[in-house]
């Protein structure tokens, strides 16, 4: 029950791929910068300290608009889905946890972390590989927002306040919705 749901003024979240949530305690910082209006709050949950004490924000919405860049973000979560969490020298498909990020070619000859030199490897293609070249089953290379959402409607999404379902776009998580309290 860790996440805020960020809204942009529209009333829609900023991103849906991935949707825009953020841990509770940057929601509370934009609170206090009062950058955000909170809209829903969680019941059950309150943070305090010895001079004050508030419940935890489930949902907010900006005050000025932002505008999202379709530009995908270089993360382990996104090239772990355009590898469909499978590992690019054997095949093997795995956990999150147990996947791992590998340079193909090694950063101690220069590789350098981008869309086009990072693949998934499991846990042991990456510690045999060490420090030399192996050729990936498929060419990495950097995926568009379009790609990447269609792959992470695969996935299932967790709502962790009902006020959310409000504000998500219908039919964009159709199955994949479940409310995880």
């Amino acid at each position: 029950m860790s996440d805020t749901l960020l809204l942009n003024t529209s009333g829609l979240p900023i991103t849906t791929f991935p949707i825009s949530v953020i841990d509770y305690r940057r929601a509370i910082k934009l609170y206090f910068l009062e950058k955000v209006t909170v809209l829903d709050w969680y019941e059950d949950w309150d943070i305090s300290s010895p001079s004050f004490s508030m419940k935890v924000p489930a949902t907010i919405m900006t005050k000025k608009y932002y505008n999202n860049t379709s530009k995908v973000s270089f993360s382990r979560f996104n090239v772990h889905l355009r590898d469909s969490f499978k590992c690019q020298y054997c095949g093997t498909q795995d956990k999150y946890n147990d996947l791992t990020m590998d340079h193909i070619l090694p950063r101690s000859q220069g590789g350098k972390a981008t869309w086009k030199n990072i693949v998934t490897a499991c846990k042991p293609c990456n510690t045999k590989k060490n420090d030399t070249i192996w050729k990936p089953k498929s060419k990495p290379r950097e995926p568009n927002s379009y790609q990447l959402a269609a792959l992470r409607s695969r996935l299932p999404f967790y709502v962790k306040h009902e006020s959310w379902l409000d504000y998500l776009p219908n039919g964009e998580f159709n199955e994949t919705v479940s409310i995880r309290m």
